[in-house]
């Protein structure tokens, strides 16, 4: 296979995306993945497993190159050619003519309440639920209850507590406020 755009080149120092550019170029039109992974095979004489090797770093590159246009089914092509308008244009009609292949009838779609409050089932609620056990519950469930018991513990103590010396004044020295705020304003 010849593509005329690269003669002259070394083939060993070409990498998979110029020869891609270059075969797409040549061929005028879109071509499959595969078809495009078979021809820069053929051109630059790798074996089978130098392309497994390569092959995902070449569908990242072609992936994140500018120059190259997915145009979906795994069919690309180069950029260059569609205006910016027809790039979608494109694709569309590339989707349109898979869904008249294909004519699978459309599910019909369940209307859903969003709040879902309503249609909530809840299995606890149906007779034959069983009832929970302690080995049923989690541990976060059986960490809560503990806690549970611990503030009820800390309740019950504080209760028990008799403050002293409810009715005493405490005072409060003025002056000494005044120091400090005298002081801090030197600083």
């Amino acid at each position: 296979m010849k593509i005329t755009a690269l003669e002259g080149q070394k083939i060993s120092e070409l990498s998979m995306i110029e020869v891609a550019h270059a075969l797409l170029e040549q061929n005028g039109k879109e071509m499959q993945f595969s078809e495009i992974i078979r021809a820069i095979q053929d051109y630059l004489e790798k074996s089978d497993d130098e392309i497994k090797a390569s092959i995902s770093r070449f569908y990242t590159e072609i992936n994140t190159d500018g120059s190259f246009i997915p145009l979906g089914n795994n069919i690309w092509a180069l950029r260059s050619w569609y205006a910016i308008d027809e790039i979608d244009e494109e694709v569309i009609a590339l989707d349109e003519i898979e869904d008249e292949e294909e004519e699978k009838p459309a599910k019909k779609r369940k209307k859903v309440n969003a709040f879902g409050i309503e249609d909530e089932i809840d299995p606890e609620d149906e007779e034959g639920a069983k009832e929970t056990t302690e080995e049923d519950m989690s541990y976060d469930t059986q960490a809560e209850d503990e806690d549970k018991d611990d503030v009820a513990a800390y309740d019950a103590e504080l209760a028990e507590v008799e403050l002293d010396n409810v009715d005493e004044e405490v005072d409060i020295d003025v002056e000494d406020d005044e120091d400090d705020s005298e002081d801090t304003d030197e600083d």
